[in-house]
């Protein structure tokens, strides 16, 4: 089967520090709440707001940065207190499904 006309962007993602997250990007969903998007590896994207207590750090990193080479500006340090928070929310507040993907080292 050929796909003539489609462009397809082959996508990479920031692997975030001590676990299997990759940030995918972050913006705002419908109601204007800002969000990051994140994936496990071979399986589809989701997203979590950041306006929450848990993900303080996270919000404030992520601000103003809406484009793959915004996200490629990220320091080491900034990388991993977003892994730790937003691994401790998944932890806590993930679905039963993001739990068990997770995997920290």
């Amino acid at each position: 089967m050929l796909w003539a006309g489609f462009n397809f962007k082959i996508m990479k993602y920031i692997s975030l520090p001590k676990c299997n997250l990759y940030l995918v990007g972050s913006g705002n969903d419908r109601n204007g709440n800002k969000i990051v998007k994140l994936t496990f590896p071979n399986s589809r994207s989701f997203s979590i707001q950041t306006q929450t207590r848990s993900l303080k750090n996270t919000s404030s990193i992520l601000r103003g940065l809406k484009t793959k080479k915004d996200m490629e500006t990220l320091s080491a340090s900034e990388l991993a207190k977003i892994s730790k928070e937003v691994c401790g929310y998944i932890k806590n507040y993930g679905s039963a499904t993001q739990q068990s993907k997770l995997r920290t080292y």
